[in-house]
């Protein structure tokens, strides 16, 4: 992948990426602490890893969130790991300082990306939501409470919580009401003429309802009529599913432009995995033959860059 690969790490994902899992370096603050950390853990000195590295100037991207790093055992499998510069036992004002405040901001556009191409909620999980299996965000400590392998208490006790999911939410309250109505005000179903397939569509998704367990839930929760609202060829819902891609793309635009410090090299990287998978099952739905996942993952690093380009054009 690059100079900051880590040594040790698993290529894929058991479980799907559920977690936003937030850690400390126990490394002072400095502007190349996230690449200092970044190449010991590429070293192979030590057997642990994580997906991005982030100081008071940088994000280091050192995994794709398709892949398993090494770091809170518990949570490896379905987590995307951010390592901060600073230590758990930082009281309120060492992290209140200009370098901290500058990372908790390139952290949290960084983390947004991710869970948002994720579909994981921008909501700081207490323990028990944890252990229930909820997704959204994490502390390192956490995950050593809830799951006991590990007696890591980063981020520690004084970590900013409220004010990092705020520069997450982008200043929006971080409530699950506000999630729900998102989510009901722009939920679509449509029904592929081809196959009978009902799928599920926002303006950033097109995603297969997998069993009519999953429909009749969908079903129960929305307060739908057990139907679909309109059915269409599968080269048109193949087009729907580009249209969400750069739609979700264009927000990952939006979000790195407005930090200004995020390589979109990497950012195109990190978010082809995520469309990827539904975007060649679209294309093959309708009919595409012969395309690899590589293929398809280089048109989407692809596209990601161009939607970079025409949001550089418009700033």
């Amino acid at each position: 992948m690059g100079s900051y690969t880590p040594a040790h790490y698993y290529e894929g994902r058991e479980k799907p990426l559920r977690l936003i899992v937030i850690h400390t370096m126990e490394a002072p603050e400095s502007p190349k602490t996230a690449e200092n950390i970044a190449a010991y853990f590429a070293s192979g000195n030590v057997v642990a890893s994580a997906h991005a590295c982030v100081d008071q100037d940088s994000v280091v991207v050192c995994l794709p969130p398709s892949d398993t790093a090494f770091a809170a055992p518990g949570a490896n499998a379905d987590g995307y790991q951010i390592e901060h510069a600073g230590y758990a036992g930082q009281d309120a004002a060492g992290w209140a300082d200009a370098a901290s405040q500058s990372m908790l901001k390139l952290s949290a556009a960084h983390a947004r990306v991710i869970a948002l191409a994720a579909g994981i909620p921008l909501k700081h999980l207490s323990d028990a939501e944890l252990a229930a299996g909820a997704a959204g965000f994490v502390g390192h400590d956490q995950v050593s409470r809830v799951y006991k392998r590990s007696d890591h208490w980063d981020p520690g006790t004084d970590f900013p919580w409220d004010q990092y999911m705020g520069l997450v939410n982008n200043g929006e309250a971080d409530t699950e009401e506000t999630q729900i109505v998102q989510e009901e005000d722009t939920m679509h179903f449509v029904k592929s003429a081809q196959t009978n397939t009902i799928f599920a569509i926002t303006p950033t998704d097109v995603v297969a309802i997998g069993s009519a367990k999953l429909w009749g839930d969908l079903v129960k929760a929305y307060g739908l009529s057990n139907s679909y609202e309109v059915t269409l060829d599968n080269g048109d819902i193949a087009a729907i599913a580009s249209d969400a891609a750069a739609r979700r793309a264009r927000l990952v635009a939006e979000v790195a432009a407005t930090v200004g410090n995020i390589d979109p090299e990497k950012i195109a990287g990190a978010i082809a995995p995520a469309i990827v998978p539904p975007l060649l099952a679209a294309l093959t739905d309708a009919g595409a033959a012969g395309l690899t996942t590589d293929q398809v993952r280089a048109a989407a690093e692809q596209a990601v860059r161009s939607v970079f380009a025409d949001a550089a054009k418009e700033i």
